[in-house]
């Protein structure tokens, strides 16, 4: 039997229970033939809850991604061969979506005004070098950001073939490109609307309404021509 996982969060990032099978089990830890438990992955925490197996609630402690096996790590064992039924905590997947996905509007917004990508950036927090950025232009984005998120643009998701994007000359796509692993040959795109386009593997709104408004973005300088934002959203 494969060990692979079947990522369901890919296709549905409001999916929050499902049925599965172990296929691969051990001391505290399982890993799911699908799954839609989100790994810590790219700067965006797992997702916590639990798999009921026998009338029990087993608690999913952390997620973690190892090539193409999603592993769950547990608060007690269940054995291979186990079906389960997942449930993915809701407020917990519901803030680090709305999160990440205002990371990407924050990062498109940037983008429109000249600024190179981002050299770094988790929930909360992007880092640009070299960098240009002033005070008034991020106040700016600022207000862009709300009147995107009142527009209440749609979020949309697509793929789009490695070999066709590597002949396309985008600058800013191939330079994406080249930190994705070369047996990744089909790529998930996520637009929000016209304002941001990015590869992405991780969960996202539908709209961003759903994201809510800032409450908060600050520039900070940091060393050797960097600049710092720190962002934070309405609870």
């Amino acid at each position: 039997m494969s060990s692979n996982s079947v990522p369901l969060y890919v296709d549905d990032s409001h999916l929050t229970e499902f049925d599965a099978t172990v296929v691969k089990s051990g001391p505290r830890f399982v890993v799911l033939d699908r799954t839609s438990f989100y790994p810590d992955s790219g700067g965006q925490p797992n997702d916590i809850g639990f798999l009921r197996h026998d009338g029990i609630n087993v608690i999913v402690l952390k997620v973690m991604k190892r090539g193409l096996e999603i592993f769950h790590y547990l608060d007690s064992d269940i054995p291979m061969g186990s079906a389960v039924h997942g449930v993915v905590d809701w407020p917990t997947r519901s803030w680090n979506m709305r999160r990440h996905s205002a990371e990407h509007l924050i990062t498109g917004l940037i983008e429109a005004l000249g600024e190179p990508p981002k050299i770094f950036s988790d929930l909360e927090r992007l880092e640009y070098q070299p960098s240009t950025l002033t005070e008034e232009q991020i106040r700016g984005v600022e207000r862009r950001f709300d009147e995107v998120v009142d527009k209440n643009v749609l979020v949309r998701i697509h793929y789009e073939d490695r070999a066709r994007i590597d002949a396309s000359g985008d600058p800013r796509k191939i330079l994406f490109l080249k930190k994705i692993p070369r047996s990744v040959d089909r790529l998930r795109i996520v637009d929000i609307g016209a304002y941001a386009s990015t590869f992405c593997f991780g969960t996202h709104v539908k709209s961003t309404r759903e994201i809510g408004h800032l409450v908060e973005l600050r520039l900070e300088d940091a060393k050797k021509g960097k600049k710092v934002i720190h962002f934070r959203l309405e609870p």
